[in-house]
């Protein structure tokens, strides 16, 4: 792990805003283990906010609900942050807020599968990037779960959107905790904060006292980075070193990021669906920066516009700097993944031979050889990217922000990641 220079200070402190709709939005249908959500609404129809636009197939991966009122003009293939093409269900804002109506249920009596379905149903995701169904985290087959670790380490520079629903959603947030342990029964719960952000602990121990939150405990962990990450951090917290071949609970763990602890308190409490994430707005050269409330599928040109804001020489990036992805598609719209939308300055980076220095080894916190994927996508060698374990690497970015020879090697780690589905599927 690594200290990197962080800009959190300029956001750290400001209240989350909402963000002015966009007048057209373009929501991703997110492919996970080949399955995606089924559009059940056709061009020309007319949609409510909350209103289930797209149905997951056998729960993978996620229902998608209309963010706005307005009309569906356009269901198509565009493109994503990642990289790759997913089908998008395109709606033209009417800006009236017309709600379809949701239920009014008291959910204090839910069991575990109720509250399982629920979450289903709301289409709540890991907000810390992956979108795995929580759904499907949540269902642990009989696995006992020791440990409850909510992710508050939001160890990427410039990112403060976590640190703000913390700091601001609190009681939401220890309430939602309360709920998904209804579901996991864990018996050690465990938020996690870095050092720089220890004055949460202030904010926290107010709750922490009440005899309904006895078992939750705070862990501060050092500012290093990938330290947000979810190997690194059950290491952390519980000293468990988790083999790649298994999954949290079947070590006695689960984590769950604090932007989707506060969804679950949303879908349970006000039973409201995903339509929206906090992120935070940031860089060299943008303007209003702050934390945002920001609309799934708002496109990333709606905040040039919005801001006022000049493209020319200059570098926007969806997620943090360091996993996020440069866009130069203006369409490329926010998912429920989206951490962050950051402009930077653009530089021209030299980019020199590896010198087989090694450092890329010593700070990968997945143990692998990141030169050796940057070796072979060069070579065309692609199939022998997952020889090197390519599918275990978490795209961290600290293989190339150490490399002295400014080596571009996520840039290889991303394009191989895409070549490999596309031989693959090719295959099929």
């Amino acid at each position: 792990m690594m200290h990197i220079f962080s800009m959190k200070s300029k956001t750290k402190k400001l209240k989350i805003r909402p963000l002015d709709d966009a007048p057209v939005l373009y929501i991703p249908l997110l492919k996970s283990y080949g399955s995606m959500p089924e559009p059940i609404v056709n061009v020309g129809d007319k949609v409510k906010k909350y209103q289930l636009i797209a149905q997951s197939i056998n729960n993978m991966p996620a229902n998608m609900h209309s963010p706005v009122s307005g009309i569906v003009t356009d269901i198509k293939e565009a493109l994503q942050a990642d990289g790759f093409m997913a089908t998008t269900i395109v709606i033209n804002n009417d800006f009236q807020e017309i709600e379809t109506e949701l239920p009014k249920d008291d959910t204090y009596s839910y069991t575990s599968e109720q509250l399982i379905e629920l979450i289903e149903a709301a289409g709540i995701v890991g907000e810390g990037g992956a979108q795995f169904p929580t759904s499907l985290k949540y269902r642990l087959g009989g696995q006992k779960i020791n440990t409850f670790i909510i992710n508050g380490t939001e160890c990427e520079p410039y990112l403060t959107a976590d640190y703000a629903l913390m700091a601001e959603h609190t009681e939401e947030l220890f309430k939602g905790i309360g709920i998904a342990n209804r579901i996991l029964q864990a018996d050690d719960i465990v938020i996690t904060i870095e050092e720089q952000n220890k004055e949460l602990q202030k904010i926290f121990n107010p709750l922490l006292q009440k005899a309904e939150y006895k078992n939750y405990r705070v862990v501060v962990l050092p500012n290093e980075y990938p330290q947000g990450g979810e190997l690194q951090l059950i290491r952390s917290v519980t000293g468990l070193e988790m083999p790649r071949s298994q999954r949290p609970r079947d070590i006695g763990v689960i984590v769950s990021n604090v932007g989707t602890i506060c969804a679950i308190y949303d879908a349970v409490v006000n039973r409201h669906p995903v339509i929206s994430r906090t992120i935070t707005i940031l860089g060299e050269e943008s303007r209003n920066e702050g934390n945002f409330e920001v609309k799934i599928g708002t496109p990333v040109g709606h905040f040039i516009s919005l801001f006022g804001l000049s493209v020319t020489n200059k570098t926007v990036v969806l997620g943090g700097p360091m996993m996020g992805r440069g866009i130069t598609d203006w369409n490329v719209p926010v998912s429920k993944g989206s951490s962050g939308v950051l402009f930077f300055r653009k530089e021209k980076i030299k980019r020199s031979n590896c010198i087989s220095c090694g450092y890329c080894v010593d700070v990968c916190p997945m143990y692998l050889m990141p030169m050796k994927f940057e070796e072979n996508f060069r070579r065309g060698k692609y199939f022998n990217l997952e020889k090197y374990s390519i599918s275990s690497c978490i795209e961290c970015a600290a293989c190339e922000y150490i490399c002295p020879s400014n080596v571009p090697l996520i840039e290889s780690i991303k394009e191989g990641k895409i070549k490999l589905k596309q031989l693959a599927d090719a295959i099929r």
